[in-house]
């Protein structure tokens, strides 16, 4: 099995290892940018005035045994720039000489020797593209120090290197395909992450158990924790699960490393390190303090791991059970941070867990006046209690067993739409104002002004009217489907963007038309947006093309009675809304 350790550059240079560049990499090729990027970093580190145990972490190294030799799949370019470095501090202070590893390339069997003589090395540094980047990066770093006269500053450097900055060391077994693991790598296919290197260090051998003799209990350990880990990770990546606990923006190869981020924020200390790898080294560190405070090591590693799978089956428990689902999954989307709602869960008995969700959403929304919500004014609030009425809607009917589909709401981007459409831009081309009137002619029963239309069409095809014109025909279709266009939040509902695009600001009939038809093609449609379009709320449904101030009136008061269990104004009294 493969090894993973952190390992000092202090204790590959008093190791002497010798490194192999198979032929397979290509050669030296750092840049007087990343050069100087490095020092500058240390620098910095240095400045900072660590204390003994902080360390600066550089990418991991991954490698390999080679015969006498250790070979590198990945980090040579890092390996040459910290061995240059080191040659040049050892050229200006005597005291270090002869200490460091070595690199051989197989492709320049003079590569080792050159490196090690590369303070003379300007004659040569033409001979082989290898030779030239690498004298160009001596001399980079030369200039570094020039630029950086401050007293012992090659000394300085040369402590935080040798002490206190460090790698991932990470050791591959010899069955490994050193050619394809590089091929892999360098194509991003499996670039490290926290989660592998977290893998590694709860697998390893050296954690997992006291002495060599428990082989057959260490080996079974690393089959049921490998097993386990692979089932959350499979969990983790199933949309549903996933999207009902994050936003979209949250990315992550393996979505366990979440899990581990959420444990290290409990850990009592806080790291400062400036790497991709922090939560890596987060738990490599509380497993080095626990160990060094007395507690057995494999202990220490079985207790970390008892509490991520507490995680992962509390999360797990709120996905299953419906009224935690959509509670959690609506204060989750909505900002409510997730240690807030662990909190009380941890805590409190399960009738308090469920009272205390409705108590965050209530102090969420306790001064919102929702009979007074505006799209124009009130975007973000409006959007919020349409999301909290659709969800309420399905959680009120305690023998559904329908669940609010917060993947498609999230992926979908679903937002604010008007139900009666406000008056938007006028059509211009002919072909647009043929269209407009096209699609509500089917839709309107008053004769004579059926028979206004037709004419209107009539005259379009000879010519498109100025916008000014059309504006006026444009307005009395408007009005003849709603007496009245509102922002207010009784002429709002949720839709899917895809859906919403295809309306173009279309008239309520054709609206109500365009919901049916994607309805019947299996398009996930909003249980409270299908409502409205159906007239579900509408206390008369003699004209199903219209949407009115009664329509209106009773949608409003369907909202108000739904969100009663977590608002406390305008739920009972009877709404009425202004024209």
């Amino acid at each position: 099995m493969s090894s993973l350790i952190p390992k000092s550059i202090g204790e590959m240079l008093e190791a002497n290892i010798e490194f192999w560049i198979p032929s397979y990499q290509r050669g030296y090729r750092w840049t007087s940018l990343q050069v100087t990027e490095l020092l500058d970093d240390i620098w910095e580190f240095h400045k900072m005035d660590p204390k003994k145990d902080d360390y600066y972490w550089l990418q991991p190294i991954v490698v390999k045994g080679h015969g006498d030799t250790i070979e590198v799949i990945d980090g040579q370019q890092r390996l040459t720039t910290v061995l240059l470095i080191i040659k040049y501090i050892q050229s200006i202070i005597p005291f270090y000489e002869g200490t460091g590893y070595t690199l051989t390339y197989e492709t320049r069997n003079g590569s080792s020797s050159y490196i090690a003589n590369i303070i003379n090395g300007e004659s040569q540094r033409n001979d082989n593209i290898d030779y030239y980047h690498m004298y160009n990066a001596f001399e980079t770093i030369r200039e570094w120090f020039r630029q950086h006269p401050e007293k012992n500053s090659p000394v300085h450097i040369w402590q935080r290197l040798t002490e206190q900055v460090k790698v991932l060391w990470y050791e591959l077994d010899a069955h490994y395909d050193s050619i394809d693991l590089f091929t892999r790598i360098n194509i991003g296919k499996i670039a490290l992450t926290n989660a592998e290197l977290i893998k590694a260090l709860f697998l390893s051998k050296t954690n997992l158990g006291s002495n060599a003799s428990q082989h057959d209990y260490i080996k079974l350990k690393q089959i049921e924790l490998a097993t386990q880990w692979d089932q959350i990770e499979i969990h983790l990546q199933n949309p549903d699960f996933w999207f009902f606990l994050q936003p979209t923006n949250v990315k992550y190869d393996n979505h366990i490393e979440w899990i581990f981020e959420l444990v290290t924020a409990n850990f009592p200390n806080d790291t400062n390190i400036k790497t991709s790898y922090k939560t890596f080294h987060a738990f490599h560190d509380e497993i080095e303090r626990r160990v060094d405070g007395g507690e057995q090591r494999y202990e220490v590693v079985e207790s970390l791991w008892k509490e991520i799978l507490a995680l992962y089956y509390q999360f797990n428990e709120w996905y299953v059970k419906r009224d935690l689902y959509h509670l959690i999954g609506y204060l989750l989307e909505i900002g409510e941070p997730i240690r807030n709602i662990l909190a009380n869960a941890k805590t409190m008995k399960k009738d308090e867990f469920l009272n205390s969700l409705y108590n965050m959403i209530k102090s969420r929304i306790k001064n919102w006046d929702i009979a007074e919500l505006d799209y124009e004014n009130d975007r973000s609030k409006v959007k919020d209690t349409l999301l909290l009425y659709n969800i309420m809607t399905l959680q009120q009917d305690e023998n559904s067993k329908q669940r609010f589909d917060f993947d498609r709401y999230k992926n979908e981007k679903w937002d604010i739409e008007h139900i009666h459409a406000l008056q938007s831009k006028v059509p211009e081309k002919q072909e647009e104002q043929l269209e407009y009137i096209k699609d509500a002619l089917p839709f309107v029963e008053d004769l004579d002004f059926k028979e206004q239309l037709e004419q209107n069409i009539q005259t379009i095809k000879e010519e498109a009217l100025e916008v000014e014109e059309f504006e006026k025909i444009q307005q009395q279709i408007v009005d003849y489907f709603g007496n009245e266009y509102s922002n207010h939040i009784s002429n709002c509902t949720l839709l899917d963007a895809r859906t919403n695009r295809s309306y173009k600001n279309s008239i309520f009939p054709k609206k109500r038309e365009e919901i049916i038809k994607r309805d019947q093609n299996g398009v996930y449609i909003p249980p409270c947006t299908k409502n409205v379009f159906l007239k579900y709320y509408s206390k008369q449904t003699t004209q199903i093309h219209y949407w009115n101030q009664e329509d209106r009136e009773a949608y409003m008061q369907n909202i108000l009675d739904v969100l009663g269990p977590v608002i406390t104004k305008h739920s009972k009294e009877e709404v009425s809304l202004n024209a």
